[in-house]
């Protein structure tokens, strides 16, 4: 008896440990855990899911998933995701799994360790087809009931079912009708346009897990803190503020709002906040009114703030394209001259792509937003030839009244975030707005 209560528990304390924990990361709007017999519960931040259970999201739900191997998934609203099987004992062992199966609507997920070294370590299964891994970022959304859309961001995926399996690399996206259809090619991207949550939810968008540019654990998780090292970018009408803060000072009430910055010479005071958030690497927000150091008023400043990538950070990405398609915040734009009070809202999708080269890079953003009800899309580059690589950028609208200017950031371990502001001619004034944006 004692000699198979020992084995038991050898056999016992080799499952924890190849266990690997996953938890939700953020949740807004409805979101629940279904266990494996049927039973629900509902969910919340940090609540743990374990292989067997499936993550549902209500009609105004989003969720988060982090998983140990740094892998993230994110819920669309009306999504099922089930964790068939997860282990992950903290390196490449060859024992390590994940398993899962999108039942119903649509995620967006960034790849981790589990499947790099192994590509049969990782499945993500549909009614449709399964995909495996051979990069670090796609997007996968149901049509139907039996066809789904699927597009890569960073590397390759591929998609396997009765006609064969099919390698979709970086850009690529195509779609798959029925258990033997064979991927047809498209070129759009899967649409993940969730029902915005309400502004009281905006601060529950924060990583548990984020980090300083140095690497360390942001204790206070989702605030930014006052002091040195950070970065400031904004925008006013047709005017772009850029201001590198290294030995200057970021003031952060509550650790979202931004109130004051100072650079050298150059300083800035709030004096009207508008809008604000953040998630423990970058900071987004509005100045309805403020001034400048020469006691200028600017009205609806936009700005990001956060503390930029070190560039051994930059270098390190030499040679790849990094794409920012997770819109973590953003504000309201707003419009400087134009006729009338034209309404906002957005935006609802778009994202940030960088080519980082050995000593340059070139960076385009594209955002979707609407202006008094009618679809308008806000572009954006550093230009036609590349630019010195750098943790902060500018963008090169070539005529103003044609092109977006702004300037904008990379932040995060990694370059994980990117920030900017812009400035776009339209409705016979300046639009503007700030987007923060994460891999």
């Amino acid at each position: 008896m004692r000699q198979l209560l020992s084995i038991l528990l050898g056999l016992f304390s080799v499952s924890a440990l190849a266990a690997g924990s996953v938890r939700l990361d953020f949740v807004a709007g409805p979101v629940s855990i279904v266990a494996s017999g049927g039973q629900e519960r509902s969910a919340s931040r940090g609540t743990a899911v374990v292989p067997g259970e499936t993550v549902r999201t209500g009609s105004e739900g989003r969720a988060q998933l982090r998983f140990d191997d740094g892998a993230v998934v994110s819920l669309q609203p009306n999504s099922d995701f089930r964790i068939d099987d997860y282990r992950f004992s903290g390196a490449s062992d060859g024992q390590e799994r994940a398993l899962f199966t999108l039942l119903r609507g649509g995620l967006r997920t960034l790849t981790g360790i589990v499947g790099r070294s192994q590509r049969e370590s990782y499945r993500m299964t549909t009614s449709v087809a399964t995909i495996g891994i051979r990069g670090t970022e796609y997007t996968l959304a149901y049509l139907d009931s039996d066809a789904i859309a699927v597009a890569t961001g960073e590397g390759a995926i591929e998609v396997c079912n009765g006609s064969g399996c099919s390698t979709l690399a970086s850009g690529d996206s195509a779609v798959v009708r029925g258990r033997d259809g064979e991927p047809r090619r498209v070129a759009f991207r899967p649409r993940l346009d969730p029902t915005p949550p309400p502004p009281d939810a905006m601060p529950l968008f924060a990583s548990m897990a984020s980090r300083r540019p140095d690497g360390s654990v942001n204790v206070n998780q989702g605030n930014l803190q006052s002091g040195p090292g950070y970065a400031f970018q904004g925008a006013h009408g047709n005017v772009v503020v850029v201001s590198t803060m290294v030995d200057g000072v970021a003031s952060l009430a509550d650790g979202n709002q931004l109130t004051h910055v100072a650079s050298g010479s150059n300083f800035f005071q709030s004096l009207v906040a508008g809008e604000s958030g953040g998630d423990g690497v970058m900071g987004w927000g509005r100045w309805a009114s403020a001034t400048d150091q020469a006691s200028s008023t600017l009205t609806d400043l936009h700005y990001v703030v956060g503390q930029p990538t070190p560039a051994a950070g930059l270098t390190a990405l030499s040679g790849t394209t990094v794409t920012y398609s997770n819109i973590v915040g953003a504000t309201t734009p707003t419009c400087a001259g134009c006729t009338g009070t034209p309404t906002f809202q957005g935006p609802s999708s778009g994202s940030l792509t960088a080519v980082f080269g050995a000593a340059t890079m070139q960076v385009s953003m594209s955002l979707d937003i609407t202006m008094n009800a009618s679809p308008m899309t806000i572009t954006a580059t550093t230009g036609s030839t590349p630019v010195p690589i750098a943790s902060t950028f500018t963008w090169d609208p070539g005529y103003i009244y044609s092109g977006t200017s702004g300037s904008g950031q990379f932040s995060g371990v990694n370059a994980s975030h990117a920030g900017a502001t812009y400035s776009t001619y339209a409705g016979g004034g300046f639009v503007s707005g700030a987007v923060v944006l994460s891999r």
